[in-house]
């Protein structure tokens, strides 16, 4: 957790803002299992489990709220955990705790077969004066290399005082980020009984809270060695459910509320028409609607996952910041409730002393907590909600690429390729209208050629689609909405020009518009005007229109990605406007 961007240039200027350099793996096996580049059979266990209810079951049932209080004591007893601090005590400072996170790692492998490989992070970093800082990595290994995109967890285990560079002062950071720390390392303990096809990483990271340099140096490292990723999940301040009054919106009511029952998802939104439109949105959705359908049926308290529109809190940022700017799907979770904005302002208790696990209210006090402000049964079921998405998609087929045709109040789908051997599908419909951010109706079909009809035509509608194999959805597929291809699209007035529309819409390259005029219609000049967001005017083309049938192609020569603007003059007048989507 960081402060605002003010503070944010303050310290960067005061530590240093070159970039990570050095970024090596302490284990020579890890790297070539994270590009996929190894024999399976090696890491294979004696007992393969990896149904999906195994898995969904399994993790209900044996996450436990005893380890995550013991593992989270642990944490609060090594005093100072700041990035600059001690690395060389085995009783206090950011090196006994990355310490201690390995050994953990380690006894977990020793429990499955060796099969979970440990390694450090070693990266240079000038943090509050040290230079030398080390993330910690758990990768369980995939049974399947033929498709080689990894699953990757991660929270960061560094923490701080009102100052960014004390490191000195008690800073247990129970909340922010012991919560997201424990969570990565019970997932570990539990998921490693399991086998899935894909490779998974537990990341423990440092350096959030001076600058997001450990998630930014990890980022780095995967991506300079192209290691493909399917998902990647951060987890800070996820296990506080008492509101600060200082708390960063959107955040909670006030001070002293209390929700143990909601989790906000941050993620970045690509394209700004609905602000709802991207690959992370489409993955905090794939997790709600698993939370909704599988898990909440089974836990006697039922989550709500909230999708928030923005990336992070007003001025705040987070590790799957660093991993989207590096082109990987990548999603935030936090607790509703969230007891303070970094600044360590009394009564608030994040960056700062008052960040412990909880206090003794027993009288007369019995040296045992009772009231928790990182509450276990709330962060269990948090670490629930992580695993049981984490696993499926370790085990999910590759998302589908359909093809979408518009019909008359409706859309028709087809499947081709690989995506038609599954012969089953779900596809999601969602409405700009009924707010945008989560999905409205969730279809089940049995054949790769699908329709859905009867939609009303006033408003925006998004589709998307995803395969499923052994009762597991693969990601659901870029979305194609209805206002890109005519639904929503209108004529501004009668020069005898019938319909408009372009196909593909969505695209990437390349897309024809198809102008249909009456026959009467007289040659006329025209002109294809396509603008930004702002309504700067960044492309005019001046076509010939004639009776009948016309078409113009339009290129993405720019490479340009996201929702343009457009219109059609004719004549000096307008005529049509609609809007296209490239990506």
């Amino acid at each position: 957790m960081k402060k605002s961007a003010i503070f944010l240039i303050v310290i960067f200027c005061s530590l240093g803002v070159s970039g990570q350099t050095n970024i090596t793996l302490s284990n020579p096996d890890v790297l070539p299992v994270l590009l996929g580049n190894y024999n399976p059979a090696v890491y294979t266990p004696a007992v393969i489990i990896n149904h999906p209810d195994s898995i969904l079951n399994g993790i209900i049932n044996r996450v436990s709220k005893d380890t995550l209080i013991q593992n989270l004591l642990v944490i609060d007893s090594k005093h100072n955990h700041n990035s600059g601090s001690d690395t060389v005590s085995d009783t206090r400072g950011i090196g006994a705790v990355r310490r201690w996170i390995f050994s953990t790692f380690n006894q977990y492998s020793a429990s499955c077969e060796n099969r979970l490989l440990t390694t450090y992070m070693d990266f240079t970093q000038n943090i509050c004066g040290q230079m030398h800082h080390r993330n910690v990595l758990a990768v369980l290994p995939g049974l399947d290399t033929t498709n080689k995109e990894i699953m990757l967890i991660e929270g960061h285990f560094d923490t701080r005082c009102e100052g960014a560079c004390d490191t000195s002062c008690y800073s247990p950071g129970m909340e922010d980020n012991g919560s997201g720390t424990v969570l990565v390392m019970e997932l570990a303990r539990i998921m490693s009984r399991y086998s899935y096809n894909h490779t998974i990483v537990f990341a423990c990271v440092t350096g959030e809270d001076q600058g997001l340099y450990g998630s930014s140096a990890l980022s780095a490292y995967l991506k300079n060695n192209n290691v493909k990723i399917r998902s990647v999940m951060n987890n800070d301040v996820i296990g506080g459910v008492i509101c600060g009054q200082t708390s960063s919106p959107p955040g909670c009511p006030g001070l002293n509320s209390i929700d143990s029952t909601h989790v906000r998802v941050f993620s970045f939104s690509s394209y700004s028409d609905s602000g709802s439109v991207s690959p992370h949105k489409q993955l905090a959705r794939y997790i709600r609607l698993h939370q909704e359908e599988r898990i909440n049926p089974l836990i006697s308290t039922p989550m709500t996952i909230d999708i928030i529109i923005s990336e992070d809190r007003t001025g705040r940022s987070g590790d799957h910041i660093p991993f989207r700017q590096k082109g990987y799907t990548a999603i935030r979770f936090t607790s509703r409730n969230e007891h303070g904005n970094g600044t360590g302002t009394p009564p608030d208790r994040q960056h700062s002393v008052r960040d412990i696990l909880g206090v003794d209210t027993s009288v007369p006090p019995d040296g045992i907590i009772d009231s928790f402000y990182v509450n276990p049964n709330y962060l269990r079921r948090n670490i629930i909600m992580n695993g049981v998405n984490l696993g499926w998609l370790a085990i999910a087929p590759p998302s589908p690429h359909p093809e979408f045709t518009p019909v008359t109040n409706g859309i028709s789908i087809h499947l081709s390729g690989d995506d038609s051997l599954y012969q089953h599908y779900r596809v999601s419909l969602r409405t700009k209208h009924s707010g945008s951010l989560y999905f409205d109706t969730v279809y089940t079909f049995y054949s790769n050629t699908i329709s859905i009809s009867g939609l009303d035509p006033h408003k925006t509608w998004y589709f998307s689609v995803a395969n499923v194999k052994n009762g597991v959805e693969s990601l659901f597929s870029d979305e194609y909405s209805d206002f890109a291809v005519g639904m929503n699209d209108h004529l501004l007035n009668d020069q005898g020009i019938r319909s408009i529309r372009n196909i593909p819409n969505p695209f990437t390259d390349r897309t024809t518009f198809t102008v249909e005029t009456d026959e009467y219609f007289r040659e006329k000049e025209a002109s294809l005007v396509v603008s930004d967001l702002a309504g700067r005017k960044v492309v005019v083309m001046n076509v010939q229109l004639s009776a009948g049938i016309n078409r113009v192609e339009f290129i993405n020569k720019s490479g340009w990605k996201g929702v343009y603007p457009y219109r059609f003059f004719c004549s000096g007048t307008a005529v049509y406007a609609g809007k296209m989507v490239m990506y």
